[in-house]
């Protein structure tokens, strides 16, 4: 390829970039910081853009911000066991963590990866127990690891709890402060 095709190439893909962040990508941090679906922020944006250029930059951002982690490390956490407790009991309990850690140290883990992975069907079986807000919401999300950590923001807590209650899903909340790791 001649140098001259190199640079144009690359001077389109910067243009679009940036027309694209003008347009859209501000709009798209902004809604995923509010706790959006993908699907949501695809239906508010003015400016039309495809679904999958949201998803990735949803991604990218909750990687960026700490939203999403592909790895937590509890070689020195303390491990505790919940037991079976009603979503009212188990939303206070983990609420009080959060208080305590704050929510920027306060993660779920996610296996959603290695579902979505799998198959689609599979994927939304095991998130039966959820409601269609909340499938859509952990559907939207690049789960590019099998294993990965989401910030324990309202809506997670929300998700967690119902998984934790009504599934048979190994659940586990992680409150770096404390050193501790609650499974259910």
């Amino acid at each position: 390829m001649s140098g001259k095709k190199k640079e144009q190439e690359y001077f389109d893909a910067a243009l679009s970039n940036f027309m694209f962040d003008m347009a859209s990508g501000g709009a798209i941090r902004h809604l995923a910081d509010r706790g959006y679906s993908v699907d949501q922020i695809v239906k508010t944006l003015a400016f039309p853009t495809p679904r999958d250029r949201v998803e990735r930059t949803v991604y990218q951002h909750m990687m960026d911000t700490g939203m999403l982690k592909t790895s937590m490390d509890a070689s020195t956490m303390t491990v505790r066991q919940i037991g079976k407790m009603q979503v009212y009991e188990l939303n206070h309990v983990l609420s009080e963590h959060i208080a305590q850690n704050g929510e920027t140290h306060s993660y779920m883990f996610c296996p959603f990866g290695a579902w979505k992975g799998a198959d689609r069907e599979r994927f939304l079986k095991q998130l039966s127990c959820l409601t269609g807000r909340e499938q859509e919401y952990l559907m939207g999300i690049r789960w590019e690891q099998e294993e990965m950590y989401h910030i324990l923001n309202s809506r997670m807590l929300e998700i967690g709890v119902q998984l934790t209650v009504h599934s048979s899903l190994d659940t586990r909340f992680y409150f770096l402060k404390e050193g501790l790791i609650l499974c259910g």
